[in-house]
């Protein structure tokens, strides 16, 4: 019943609407052309004299059904019905609107008042035609409301209504619905296009539900990772306390001429080493800091690893000589890699450095070097099993009396694996019958 009184009220609107603009309309052309014609009146009578105008007035009157009334001094003259003039003058819809001149003529200095209006029968007529009509539009007006209402109910709503039941279901995320609406419509086409969405939000709503446990998983690693950095800068800042307090002890020592720190040529090397220490600390951590920074991205180009292996062997066959230890190549096939060329060389001088330097004296370090692998072996050495998970942590050192002398910053194979991982290549350490071996695999980054 809604949308009938909706129709009903439109429909009377737009008739009251054409009821009072059409006569209003029409009756502003015909003044509009009236006012025309009463300007060239005007001009006429303005050359002939004052009786000529009589028969000039008279035609006028006449031709537009008007009154004009004529005054000068005491000469008063009435053409026509003196009522139009009241109506013109009132603004009533039966008259057009007055207009008033002054005018003389050829035979008298005399100024004459001139008064016209013209009478609108059919704009009377016209508003009484659409009164007349009015009960019967409202009849018709009626039925076609009522009628059109059943066929919208029957058509239109229905259909919406299902629509709307369905759409209550989605918005409580129930998506076990069908929509049966068999239409070739706008409704159906909306019918089958809320099926199709319902299966799709199913799915998505599954593959969603399984994102949301995977960023979960991802927070609570995010949070891992985020406590493992506050205990990697606690560790550092204790790691460099230790040096800086010696250097400082060091240093006023010497100051004071205590003991035998007067000696400063004896203790200044000691001091120098001890900043040296401190130095290689902090670009290790400044490293650490670089490749663990959000957005860093590496630089790949292929890479001849051969090359590479042979010229860190050459690096370090001073400080294996300087241990009497013999780095040897069993192996160094000619490899091509995609790989950021800085970066793997300090992989492969960190993994020969701690080779080195976890080696007794008389041991051997050798590289292999396939397609597949790379390898890394020092003997005379032998990693505690209990130690292995956390080789790669930050600062772990497996000689714990963390001899300067014996081991280095302990972030060294934690840079390594770092480095690997933005690689995409595994990495590996065990012990063996002979010493220690660490592996690459690099078959994953051949591509």
């Amino acid at each position: 019943m809604s949308i009938a009184a909706i129709l009903m009220l439109t429909s009377l609107l737009i008739y009251g609407i054409a009821m009072v603009a059409t006569p209003q309309s029409y009756k502003a052309q015909i003044n509009e052309r009236f006012s025309e014609r009463v300007d060239q009146l005007m001009e006429q009578l303005q050359t002939v004299s004052r009786k000529d105008a009589e028969e000039i007035i008279v035609d006028f009157c006449i031709e537009n059904q008007a009154t004009v009334s004529l005054k000068g001094g005491e000469d008063t003259l009435m053409f026509g019905n003196s009522e139009v003039l009241q109506q013109g003058s009132a603004g009533g819809v039966g008259a057009t609107q007055v207009m008033a001149s002054i005018i003389r003529f050829t035979d008298s200095d005399v100024s004459y008042t001139v008064m016209t209006a013209q009478e609108l029968k059919a704009v009377n007529e016209m508003s009484n035609a659409f009164l007349k009509l009015f009960p019967w539009v409202l009849l018709t007006i009626f039925i076609i409301s009522v009628l059109g209402s059943f066929l919208s109910s029957r058509i239109l709503a229905k259909p919406v209504q299902e629509i709307s039941r369905i759409s209550k279901r989605m918005s409580e995320l129930d998506m076990t619905w069908h929509c049966d609406i068999n239409r070739t419509d706008e409704l159906g086409v909306l019918a089958n296009s809320l099926n199709t969405m319902a299966k799709k939000l199913n799915a998505a709503m599954t593959e969603l539900e399984n994102a949301n446990y995977q960023l979960q998983a991802d927070i609570e690693k995010e949070k891992a990772q985020e406590k493992q950095r506050w205990a990697f800068f606690a560790a550092v800042s204790h790691e460099l306390k230790t040096p800086i307090t010696i250097l400082k002890g060091q240093v006023e020592s010497m100051i004071y001429g205590i003991g035998d720190y007067k000696n400063k040529e004896k203790h200044l090397p000691l001091a120098l080493e001890t900043v040296e220490r401190m130095e290689n600390l902090v670009k290790e951590i400044l490293t650490v800091s670089r490749l663990t920074a959000d957005g860093f991205q590496i630089s790949k180009r292929p890479i001849d690893l051969s090359l590479l292996v042979r010229e860190c062997l050459d690096t370090y066959e001073p400080l294996a000589s300087k241990k009497k230890i013999t780095l040897h190549s069993a192996s160094l096939e000619n490899v091509t890699l995609s790989a950021d060329r800085k970066l793997f060389e300090k992989v492969i001088s960190n993994v020969l450095s701690n080779a080195i330097l976890y080696s007794p004296e008389g041991e051997t370090v050798t590289v292999t070097l396939t397609e597949r692998i790379l390898t890394v072996e020092n003997t005379g050495a032998q990693v505690p099993e209990e130690k292995m998970p956390d080789l790669f942590a930050p600062l772990t050192r497996v000689e714990e009396s963390r001899n300067k002398q014996s081991g280095g910053s302990g972030l060294g194979l934690y840079i390594v694996k770092t480095i690997l991982d933005l690689h995409g290549l595994p990495c590996k350490i065990q012990n063996t019958d002979r010493g220690v071996l660490f592996m690459i695999l690099l078959h994953r980054n051949q591509n």
